[in-house]
């Protein structure tokens, strides 16, 4: 009877080692199930969240290509608006360069620059210059007033040529008219 007994008890020992076997592989299975389903809801939340950045960074795409496309639109309207500017300012220069000298010319014989003249003291201009002559005179007396008088005519003459000249010459060649002494 002893081993009967014996028996008895070492199969409720194994029975019980089965079930408390069963009961931890029951809890370890139901702890792989909790966090499986863990890790699954840690997915999808962060599958949500990967969506919504992808959409955030698409609508941060579109509106940065349509800010470009309005900088680019912008750009190009500025660049005529520069070749057009530049178009005219190369109008205005090619106008300047064929401004008349003769107009100023005739703006110089007319009364007007003639009252101006007196005006800002061209009689006193005249009077400097005729002291300097008188000066020249004096301390140089081998001038002969009447020769430099010619030599200044004929200075002013060859500016006023030299000016027509330039004026003339279509060739875009300047020539350097002389100082005169009494513009």
């Amino acid at each position: 009877m002893l081993g009967c007994v014996n028996e008895k008890i070492i199969e409720k020992l194994k029975y019980k080692e089965a079930a408390a076997m069963r009961r931890i592989m029951y809890t370890n299975y139901r702890r792989m199930l909790d966090m499986e389903e863990k890790v699954l809801r840690d997915l999808e939340k962060f599958e949500r969240c990967a969506a919504k950045k992808d959409h955030e960074k698409k609508k941060a795409v579109a509106e940065v290509q349509s800010l470009l496309d309005k900088a680019i639109v912008a750009s190009q309207k500025k660049d005529s608006e520069i070749t057009h500017l530049h178009e005219e300012v190369d109008q205005l220069r090619k106008k300047l360069e064929i401004a008349d000298d003769e107009a100023i010319a005739k703006y110089k014989m007319s009364a007007e620059y003639k009252s101006r003249l007196h005006m800002y003291g061209a009689e006193s201009l005249k009077a400097a210059i005729k002291m300097t002559k008188e000066w020249l005179v004096d301390d140089h007396s081998e001038i002969n007033l009447d020769e430099f008088d010619r030599y200044l005519r004929k200075r002013r003459a060859a500016n006023l040529a030299a000016k027509k000249a330039k004026v003339t010459d279509h060739r875009g060649v300047e020539s350097q008219p002389a100082s005169s002494l009494d513009n």
